[in-house]
């Protein structure tokens, strides 16, 4: 396994060119105010805006949601609630605009008003995600202006991806693949319980940086399904069982993800042949993955290469989630996500996303097997100026527990 590489951080070259992209955007669209609002990063893969304010500031706090005002001139704002994330904004992004302790909800309105003053036009992103008072307060901030959805501008501009963002996936690839080899190592230990498993796996990514390391187990000789929480994993690892995990974590707010099968004992040919045909599922899915193809391309030959082995269709099997979603600073990468969505509108395809160098695709194909339960692989791979590589590089195929 590779050495993990030093922490870096985005640029604030980057983060400042990212900056101007956005204005120039807004000025192209006639818009004044950009007014953006993210969750708690610390929902990790559960909320879709964390993402939003961290392109923007180079910085998102764990469990305080904030929002960014960013005027098509002037200085950006960046309100927050509390002491600590006000703190933490002043620290890692004091370049980006005045941190504004807004607190809670009863001042927002009063601080979003201010922040607009003047302003036509008016962006919003993320609003969504927020809780009903914060989202009626900000409603009553931009009354009587025009109002328009700025999150489809935004998921395109951060399809455009700068080499530190590929060395940010490729740290928390390395993390992935170090999380994955704590849970081989540890479960063969005695006594070993799933709750145990699951601690020593996410404690892995912890001490390597990792933000919001999580994991699912699923262990058993016929695993069915995934398990998300510690109340949910097995008490004990049998002689026979498999150990399938999946890993998600970020690195400075950066997804990574892989999949793996351990099997103690002696694995059935019936396994290992299916072992073998995920590998020649995700080697499909890479084949296609080149700049200027279509993106959906990937979801298709992974779906037609799934529906080629899997007795089930999408719709009967037992237990089947999505094949491959974009990563970056969201765990599905808003900008990707419907071109890789199995079930996406085909008739919106030719004027689908194109493939572009530094697009980063988690690969994981799952689906059932009735004598074999759900079985399961996945790695990051990136696109380059050739073709693709993959970034996690924990061996695949069975692991010989």
């Amino acid at each position: 396994m590779t050495t993990l590489e030093l922490p870096t951080e985005i640029g604030r070259d980057v983060l400042e060119a990212r900056l101007a992209r956005v204005r120039g955007w807004m000025a192209d669209a006639g818009v004044d105010v950009l007014a953006v609002y993210g969750g708690p990063a610390n929902l990790g893969s559960r909320t879709t805006t964390a993402g939003y304010v961290r392109y923007l500031t180079g910085w998102m706090t764990s469990g305080i949601p904030a929002m960014v005002v960013v005027p098509l001139d002037g200085r950006p704002r960046v309100l927050t609630m509390g002491p600590h994330d006000t703190r933490a904004f002043e620290t890692r992004a004091g370049w980006f605009g005045d941190v504004v302790r807004a607190g809670q909800v009863a001042r927002y309105p009063e601080e979003l008003r201010a922040a607009i003053t003047g302003a036509g036009t008016v962006a919003t992103v993320g609003w969504g995600e927020m809780a009903g008072p914060l989202y009626a307060a900000a409603l009553e901030a931009v009354e009587g202006r025009p109002v328009l959805d700025g999150e489809p501008a935004l998921d395109e501009l951060r399809l455009r991806r700068d080499p530190a963002e590929i060395a940010m996936h490729r740290i928390g690839a390395q993390i992935s693949d170090a999380m994955v080899a704590a849970a081989m190592e540890q479960s063969v230990a005695t006594g070993m319980t799933g709750a145990r498993l699951m601690a020593e796996v996410e404690h892995a990514g912890r001490e390597r940086g990792a933000g919001t390391p999580t994991t699912w187990l699923a262990i058993g000789e016929r695993p069915v399904t995934t398990y998300m929480e510690m109340m949910e994993t097995a008490p004990a690892i049998g002689p026979q069982d498999r150990v399938q995990l999946g890993t998600s974590l970020t690195y400075q707010g950066y997804f990574a993800q892989s999949l793996r099968i351990g099997v103690r004992g002696t694995p059935s040919a019936r396994l290992r042949e299916y072992a073998d045909i995920l590998i020649d599922i995700q080697d499909a899915a890479l084949s296609v993955m080149r700049p200027g193809a279509k993106l959906h391309e990937v979801s298709d030959a992974i779906e037609n290469a799934i529906d080629a082995h899997c007795p089930f269709t999408r719709d009967t099997d037992p237990f089947r989630f999505q094949s491959c979603h974009g990563l970056g600073l969201n765990y599905v990468e808003p900008g990707m996500a419907r071109d890789l969505n199995a079930r996406r509108d085909r008739t919106l395809d030719p004027a689908g996303v194109a493939m572009a160098e530094g697009m980063v695709v988690e690969v994981h194909p799952n689906f059932t097997v009735p004598e074999l339960g759900h079985v399961c692989a996945g790695d990051m791979a990136l696109v380059t100026a050739t073709g693709a590589e993959w970034l996690t590089t924990f061996p695949r195929g069975l692991y010989q527990l």
